[in-house]
C-alpha cells in the first residue's frame, strides 16, 4: 500500500470518527449513492472523500447550498465565484448525484442534531467541518434549518486542548459582550455567545451565525488597523516596562511547560537575551484577538465579522494583531516557502501605522515570534501535534539565533 493510499485512509478515517463522536453508538458507514433506506442521516462529502472539506446533509439541497456560502476575506474573486456557483447548482438538488463518497448513519441514541434542536428550540440539520491533522483539530458544525436558514455555529471540543481552547473562547466572548466592542456604531462585530457546556464526552460551544457574503471581500487589500486599535483598548491601555507586565510572566513561566529538554534550553535562552536587551523598555498593554488573519474574518454591510476568539487576552505588547495579520497572509502567498526559514526583516516597517518604529518595532517582532513560537512548542507536544513539529523547530531556531539578542550569550 502506497504512502499516499494511506494517507488518504487515515484522513476518511478522521472524518468517520468525527461523525461517530457526534452520533454516539450509531452505525456509520462508507455508501455510494442510493445504498441508505432506513439511514438517520446521509452526509455527502465535498468534494470528495479523498480531499474533504465539508460534509453537507444529503437529500436536503437548501441545507446543502447554506453551507456552501460560507465566505471569509481570504476566499479570491474565482474561489468566491466557484462556490457561489457550486452553491446555486446544488441548491437545485440535480448536482447531488455526482457527490458519490456518502456516509450513512443508522441507529444509535440521540444525536448532536438532537441536542442542538434542544438547545436552539427548532428542528436542525448539521454540516460537518474537519481541520488537517494537528493538536487544536476539532468539528466545527455549521448549524441550519432543513430549509438552509443559518441557526448557528458549534465548535466541538474533543480532546483537552480543545476543550481549554473552547472554554477560553467563551470567557472571551463573555469579556468582549461586557464591554460592548461592537455596540451600535462599532464597525467590529463579536459573534453573541448561546451556549457553553458539555454534551456527553464533548464541550460544545454554540454562537451565532454571522452573516458574511459574497460580496464582503471587496475591502479585502488593507488590514483593518482601526478596528485592531478598537479592540487592543477595549480593556483600558497599560505601560509598563516589560520585564514588569503579565504578558511577560506568563512568557517567561511557560519555559517549564516546554518537555524537550533541548527545546526547553534554548527557548530559555530566547527569554534571557531578550529580558536583558529589552526588559526595561516600556510597551502599551492591551487586548488581541490571537489568530487575526483574512481567513478568520469578513466585511459585510460596512461592519468587520471577526470568529475564533479562542486565543483571545489582555495584557500583550501593541502591535502583535497586526503583525500576525500580515505575517501569516505572506506566509500563505509564499508558495512552497518553509515557513520561518528566515527573519522577517521588514516586519518592523509593518507597524508604522501604530506609530511603533525603531526600537520599539522591533522589540515587538520579536515578541510576536517568542510568543508564536511559546504557542507552537506547547501545542506540537501534543499527541496528535506531529504536524507542527517541523515549522516549531523553524521557529524556535530562528528566534534562538536572532543575532540582534545573541551578541551577549556565553558560547
Amino acid at each position: 500500500m502506497s504512502e499516499a493510499t494511506t494517507e488518504r485512509e487515515q484522513v476518511r478515517d478522521a472524518w468517520i470518527e468525527a461523525v461517530r463522536t457526534l452520533w454516539p453508538d450509531a452505525r456509520v458507514e462508507s455508501v455510494a449513492p442510493g445504498q441508505s433506506d432506513g439511514a438517520r442521516r446521509e452526509l455527502a462529502f465535498l468534494p470528495n472523500a479523498d480531499r474533504p472539506r465539508l460534509l453537507v446533509p444529503a437529500g436536503l439541497p437548501g441545507a446543502a447550498a447554506s453551507a456552501l456560502r460560507r465566505y471569509s476575506d481570504d476566499l479570491g474573486a474565482k474561489q468566491r465565484v466557484s462556490r457561489a456557483l457550486t452553491a446555486t447548482a446544488v441548491r437545485t438538488g440535480l448536482p447531488e448525484r455526482a457527490l458519490k463518497d456518502r456516509l450513512r448513519v443508522t441507529g444509535g441514541g440521540p444525536s448532536i442534531e438532537d441536542r442542538l434542536a434542544e438547545l436552539l428550540g427548532r428542528p436542525v440539520v448539521v454540516s460537518v467541518g474537519l481541520g488537517s491533522a494537528r493538536a487544536n483539530r476539532k468539528p466545527i458544525l455549521h448549524v441550519l434549518s432543513p430549509r438552509g436558514e443559518p441557526v448557528a455555529f458549534v465548535k466541538v471540543g474533543d480532546t483537552g486542548t480543545a476543550r481549554d481552547l473552547l472554554a477560553g473562547e467563551a470567557e472571551a466572548l463573555t469579556y468582549l459582550a461586557e464591554r460592548q466592542i461592537d455596540g451600535p456604531s462599532a464597525r467590529l462585530h463579536v459573534p453573541r455567545l448561546l451556549h457553553h457546556g458539555t454534551w456527553g464526552p464533548l464541550d460544545l460551544l454554540v454562537l451565532e451565525p454571522l452573516p458574511t457574503s459574497a460580496r464582503g471581500g471587496l475591502r479585502r487589500g488593507d488590514a483593518p488597523v482601526a478596528e485592531m486599535r478598537a479592540l487592543f483598548e477595549v480593556g483600558g491601555v497599560q505601560q509598563t516596562p516589560l520585564r514588569d507586565s503579565s504578558f511577560w510572566n506568563a512568557l517567561t513561566a511557560s519555559v517549564a511547560e516546554v518537555l524537550d529538554e533541548s527545546q526547553r534550553l534554548r527557548f530559555g535562552e530566547v527569554i534571557e537575551d531578550m529580558g536583558k536587551a529589552h526588559g526595561d523598555l516600556t510597551f502599551d498593554f492591551g487586548a488581541w484577538h490571537g489568530d487575526w488573519t483574512p481567513w478568520n474574518m469578513a466585511w459585510h454591510r460596512g461592519v468587520l465579522r471577526l470568529w475564533d476568539w479562542e486565543r483571545f487576552a489582555t495584557g500583550v505588547p501593541n502591535g502583535l494583531d497586526l503583525l500576525h495579520y500580515r505575517l501569516q497572509q505572506a506566509q500563505r502567498t509564499a508558495g512552497n516557502a518553509e515557513p520561518y526559514a528566515t527573519w522577517p526583516t521588514a516586519a518592523s516597517t509593518l507597524l508604522e501605522p501604530l506609530g511603533l518604529t525603531g526600537v520599539a518595532a522591533d522589540a515587538t517582532v520579536r515578541l510576536y515570534l517568542m510568543e508564536l513560537c511559546r504557542r507552537y512548542l506547547l501545542a506540537a507536544q501534543e499527541p496528535i501535534g506531529g504536524p507542527l513539529r517541523a515549522d516549531t523547530e523553524r521557529l524556535l531556531t530562528l528566534v534562538h539565533t536572532n543575532p540582534a539578542l545573541t551578541a551577549g550569550r556565553n558560547p
